[in-house]
């Protein structure tokens, strides 16, 4: 299991739940936006990312605009030039390009996002500055950031950039991709939900519990199997499947594995009897998924929760770092990075992957 990214030390960036809602609109519905650079087509997708993007190993361009109110830059590697030519030219290769050609396609393709942007119908925006990046300004530049990837719709060219927004900038884009669908995640069907045949449960205090012993009989605090052989296999305890075990005469040969059948698929009560109502399968999208997040994990036996005291010391076994794991029914699936909303704590994605990566 790969640990945390070692970043800076734990600072939440801090946002406004309206903001914390603007990088989650953007997070799921930027994406596939229809753009043109000259005659060619191109689609855009925006992924929100915590804190300022790192400078880039080589020479940029940065464009700063104004719209509708709000300040917003845009940061291009100086590949970026190259690539939307070679989209024009049909992919033909291109020598080095003088600076003066390139200012030129940079100026008239901020003239177009310009004019694209003004289409929106959200008024008129103002390009302020345009020009090679300058080594102070990742400090200069709006707080919310967003990676954006440009890919040709022709397949052949790519363009990965930054996006940096105020705080209106941030309301405002998320209101344009707002109607968009949302895009699917990769936490696909085959997540993994198990779903335990109980008959009931009962507590007991650790002290008890270390005690049982052959033949000692446990009290259940409920129970769920019911006169006409009716049980639950339920994720949680509060919803799950109805189901029903054989009849005694069915299952005589003790060798074979018992076949349950199932009288309600799914349900958030214990039905009384076996009468089986009918059923909305749409209601299998509240199958439980229960996110967790985590710095790491330490693994302990009883006897050494027992003996822990206050001051005690506990090995996490990687260094403590910004990035939090997060988790789907106990699966590992992505990581992200703790943000303060309001004063409440949570957490913004940073990377997502199938349960079975």
């Amino acid at each position: 299991m790969s640990s945390p990214h070692a970043t800076a030390a734990l600072q939440p960036l801090r946002l406004s739940r309206n903001e914390a809602q603007a990088r989650t609109t953007i997070a799921q519905r930027a994406a596939g936006l229809p753009l043109r650079l000259g005659a060619s087509a191109w689609q855009a997708r925006l992924h929100p990312v915590a804190g300022s993007a790192a400078p880039w190993p080589e020479p940029g361009y940065v464009l700063r605009l104004e719209w509708a109110g709000a300040a917003m830059a845009l940061r291009l590697p100086a590949a970026a030039i190259e690539q939307a030519l070679a989209s024009v030219l049909e992919g033909a290769a291109l020598p080095a390009i003088p600076s003066t050609l390139a200012d030129a396609v940079l100026e008239a393709s901020a003239g177009e996002l310009l004019q694209s942007l003004q289409a929106l119908g959200r008024g008129t925006p103002e390009l302020l500055a345009w020009g090679p990046a300058q080594p102070g300004d990742v400090q200069n530049l709006p707080p919310h950031a967003c990676d954006v990837y440009l890919a040709a719709d022709d397949g052949v060219q790519a363009i990965a950039g930054s996006l940096h927004l105020d705080g209106l900038g941030l309301l405002l884009v998320a209101g344009l991709v707002g109607k968009r669908p949302p895009q699917p995640g990769p936490l696909d069907d085959s997540l993994p939900v198990t779903l335990r045949a109980e008959v009931g449960f009962t507590r007991l205090p650790a002290g008890d519990a270390a005690t049982l012993a052959l033949g000692d009989v446990v009290l259940l605090d409920a129970f769920f199997a019911t006169a006409d052989r009716a049980l639950w296999l339920s994720a949680d305890g509060r919803q799950g499947v109805h189901v029903q075990w054989p009849l005694p005469a069915d299952a005589a040969d003790a060798t074979q594995p018992s076949r349950l059948t199932v009288i309600l698929p799914w349900t958030e009560t214990m039905p009384a009897t076996s009468d089986t109502p009918s059923t909305d399968t749409a209601a299998l999208d509240t199958v439980p998924v229960r996110l967790s997040f985590d710095l790491g994990d330490v693994t302990l036996t009883l006897a050494q929760l027992r003996a822990l005291q206050p001051g005690q010391t506990l090995d996490l076994g990687h260094p403590l770092a910004g990035a939090v794991r997060i988790r789907a029914n106990g699966a590992l699936v992505g990581e992200g990075d703790l943000v303060d909303i309001d004063g409440q704590i949570g957490v913004s994605v940073r990377s997502l992957h199938s349960a079975s990566h």
